[in-house]
């Protein structure tokens, strides 16, 4: 999939208001060439000590055989280290099995 930078597309994904405190990954959709970020994803910071911030990532991947799965990865990385670096303690779980790509559904995995 290509992905969708178009200005209109954007300001439909900033404007929607995900649950638990939830936001649209706008920096990596745009810029990461990871494949892991051809679809929206949604990301919040669930736990911050003086040196560490945690963050949960829910998103989903489609497979090069037309497969897909939503996934939510959690991750630790240093609070003062800069926007881009390599992140620790990271873990991925698969929540659902799909094919297609869903906003809606991708939004009832935020909690």
């Amino acid at each position: 999939m290509t992905r969708n930078r178009t200005a209109a597309y954007i300001n439909k994904f900033r404007a929607i208001e995900a649950p638990n405190g939830y936001k649209f990954d706008l920096a990596n959709y745009l810029y990461n060439p990871s494949y892991d970020y051809n679809y929206p994803s949604f990301v919040k910071m669930t736990d911050e000590t003086e040196t560490t911030q945690t963050f949960r990532r829910v998103y989903y991947f489609k497979y090069w055989d037309g497969t897909g799965e939503y996934k939510a990865e959690e991750y630790t990385r240093e609070k003062n280290g800069g926007d881009w670096q390599v992140v620790k303690n990271r873990t991925e779980t698969v929540l659902e099995q799909s094919n297609r790509y869903n906003v809606k559904k991708l939004l009832t995995f935020c909690n």
